[in-house]
């Protein structure tokens, strides 16, 4: 029996079994993972996730290898409250679309089949199926569920708290948090767009309760006042301070090959409490699959520089780093400036334009715009 998205069927009983395949096998383990995520009918989490790459759990033990990952489910003894499972496909730290997975194929119980053709998808974590309990027995739904901004955001959304890092690569250099360290939290960068108001990005602050920013010049309390999850970009409320807003470029904002230089907090407490500046060129207009909100850039980021301006040669504002692709040579995105003023604009943000173009060299840009540059801080606590 072959289900359509949204579709449903009938469970031969509470002890079943399921493989997935996928056209990329190799990326299991390497780039992305699976999760079960036990639920109650209110899709509130109860009990502790189960990931691919931890010890099996009362009610679920994996099996089978990245070419066909099988798990066996014992759905009677799911944690109390939970009446169902939530069966989501991932890549690490949200590092990349699940697209290059390629095509999806999930049999549960030698009987029932979902299909997915990922390859155009650009989301970063999908629930691809849920087995849930109703009427006394038990059913699997096929679904398409997708969070661009991978596990560990759509983990939040449903009051879980989930390290979607690759557990072979995992540092102490993670915006997020590790489980387990007490802190909950996630850092990036922010910069002035006006005073009192801060622009980051919004997978570094979403589903947090207590947001600072800090910068030698102190530390303030912040609050969300919008957030564009779609294209990654939110503004943040600061009180008590008044900020210096960066500049932006008047114009079309960039072109191919022009030098570009990133200002942010990398690595915080690793690297040190200042901003750091790295330097390189546009290396394309568009981001992933053609998307044309984005641009890429070959300055070299690490975790934390989430949220950090992107500057030309004249200091202006061109862009916001928001991702990049692991393994892969600086191969860094950031959101446009005019995506980023359109933001501005249905904000009623006036935001400051650098008519000027002067020519100035990295050190000149620091000094320029240092003032306007903040570390985010983010808690659930």
């Amino acid at each position: 029996m072959l289900l359509a998205t949204g579709a449903n069927a009938l469970l031969a009983s509470a002890d079943t079994g399921w493989t997935l395949e996928v056209d990329q096998a190799a990326a299991f383990g390497a780039s992305a993972a699976i999760a079960l995520l036990p639920m109650d009918d209110k899709r509130q989490p109860k009990g502790t996730p189960a990931l691919f790459h931890t010890p099996q759990a009362e009610w679920m033990e994996w099996s089978g290898e990245p070419a066909k990952i099988g798990c066996q489910l014992k759905l009677g003894k799911l944690p109390a409250g939970s009446d169902r499972v939530l069966l989501v496909v991932y890549s690490f730290a949200a590092m990349g679309p699940v697209s290059e997975l390629g095509g999806l194929r999930l049999q549960v119980d030698g009987t029932i089949e979902h299909h997915l053709d990922l390859r155009n998808n650009g989301e970063a974590a999908i629930i691809v199926g849920e087995f849930y309990l109703r009427g006394g027995q038990w059913k699997f739904r096929a679904l398409a569920e997708g969070s661009a901004y991978g596990l560990a955001a759509m983990a939040r959304r449903l009051g879980i708290t989930i390290d979607d890092g690759n557990p072979e690569r995992r540092g102490p250099g993670h915006d997020r948090a590790r489980p387990g360290d007490g802190s909950g939290g996630a850092t990036g960068t922010g910069f002035a767009v006006a005073s009192g108001v801060v622009l980051t990005c919004a997978h570094v602050i979403e589903g947090m309760q207590n947001i600072h920013i800090s910068s030698f010049n102190g530390r303030y309390p912040a609050e969300p006042v919008m957030v564009d999850s779609r294209n990654d970009m939110a503004l943040l409320r600061v009180q008590g301070v008044n900020l210096e807003p960066v500049r932006f470029s008047e114009g079309p904002g960039c072109s191919l090959g022009d030098s570009v230089v990133a200002i942010g907090y990398p690595l915080s407490g690793l690297a040190g409490g200042g901003t750091h500046v790295t330097q390189g060129g546009v290396s394309a207009l568009f981001g992933l699959h053609n998307d044309s909100s984005l641009l890429q850039f070959t300055a070299a980021i690490q975790p934390g520089s989430s949220g950090s301006p992107l500057f030309d040669s004249a200091g202006a504002v061109i862009g916001m780093v928001t991702s990049s692709v692991p393994d892969a040579q600086n191969m860094n995105f950031a959101v446009k400036s005019n995506l980023l003023l359109s933001f501005l604009d249905a904000c009623h943000i006036t935001a400051t334009k650098d008519v000027e173009k002067p020519s100035l060299n990295a050190a000149d840009i620091a000094r320029r715009v240092q003032p306007s540059l903040w570390k985010v801080e983010a808690r659930n606590h």
